[in-house]
């Protein structure tokens, strides 16, 4: 059948956004460590060391390995959400035009991302949150922050309505919704590569991964250091970082005028080595992943109903990776 709507709604689009999902779960879980890092060196200014390697040792010896996963399960959550809803976006649209080039894969790539930021953001907040709480802050505070903590991701999506009201959770789109264009970028880039390359090889994943995310990231980066101290609820400003409801009200300009006055342009750049560390590992490993599972999957999807495609998909894993007797 022909048509946007029937191309939007069909199985292909529906595996593609699983093996999305499934494989920035993976790869998300790999690296979580870095993820932190990131987090941890946007938010608060004066943490050190500011390196990846020294600053995991240090973190794990002072606050206990399990506080690098601190938030992994929210996380892994808000990102299988989020690549569910973008790649079945993607590639629904993609799928109802004749040709591809790419200018129309940024076009649907940015399309795809406005809708993923209005349904995921919740979960992004929420995740920022757990992720923080119980933080000892080193920039003009000390000790455990007083906040509430939060025992789940339940939990916190109904501390965030209850104490910050609906909007809470959506802290942070507004730079989201101009963060689109890292995405955009990124697919739009990673489809290129992969027409000039090796093709939907696990290799080529791995490699057009890593290039079109270092492309997207350093286009990026300072909205992403400000979305993420959105996102946290604190204030980073030159009397006070404290958490104060004044944080969810601030324009992004203000914020980056805030980050420069402290800390220079160079503030806008905090955290940079860890980020691009992190989501250049990731994104490798997850258009690795990707691949490698959509090829197994539609190399016996073909036209086969659900119930034979879920039992040819079933077998042709165990024959693939089952132990040779």
């Amino acid at each position: 059948p022909n048509g946007a709507g029937v191309s939007l709604l069909s199985l292909p689009n529906l595996l593609q956004a699983v093996c999305g999902a499934l494989g920035s779960a993976i790869s998300i879980t790999a690296f979580y460590p870095l993820e932190t890092l990131r987090t941890r060196l946007q938010v608060d200014a004066d943490l050190t060391p500011r390196s990846p390697i020294p600053l995991v040792i240090h973190i794990g010896r002072t606050e206990g390995v399990g506080s690098l996963y601190r938030g992994l399960p929210s996380l892994v959550l808000a990102l299988c959400i989020t690549n569910f809803v973008y790649f079945y976006t993607f590639h629904g649209l993609r799928a109802a035009c004749d040709t591809r080039t790419a200018y129309k894969d940024f076009i649907f790539a940015s399309i795809s991302g406005v809708v993923t930021v209005l349904l995921s953001n919740p979960f992004w907040v929420v995740n920022i949150r757990l992720k923080l709480q119980g933080v000892a802050f080193k920039a003009k505070e000390k000790g455990e922050s007083k906040e509430r903590r939060f025992t789940s991701v339940v939990d916190c999506f109904l501390g965030i309505v209850e104490h910050e009201g609906w909007q809470g959770l959506w802290l942070g789109t507004s730079s989201s919704l101009m963060l689109i264009s890292n995405p955009s970028i990124q697919y739009s880039c990673y489809e290129y590569l992969k027409r000039l390359q090796l093709g939907n090889t696990a290799i080529a994943g791995l490699v057009n991964g890593a290039v079109s995310k270092f492309v997207a990231t350093m286009a990026t980066y300072p909205l992403q250091v400000i979305q993420t101290q959105r996102r946290s609820g604190r204030l980073s400003t030159e009397k006070t970082p404290q958490l104060t409801k004044r944080s969810s009200f601030l324009s992004i300009v203000d914020q980056a005028s805030t980050i420069i006055k402290r800390d220079g342009l160079a503030g806008l750049f905090r955290g940079l080595e860890s980020k691009l560390l992190q989501t250049i590992l990731t994104s490798a490993l997850m258009f690795c992943i990707y691949e490698e599972l959509a090829n197994i999957v539609f190399s016996v999807a073909g036209e086969m109903d659900w119930l034979d495609y879920f039992v040819a998909w079933n077998r042709s894993f165990y024959k693939r990776y089952s132990p040779r007797h």
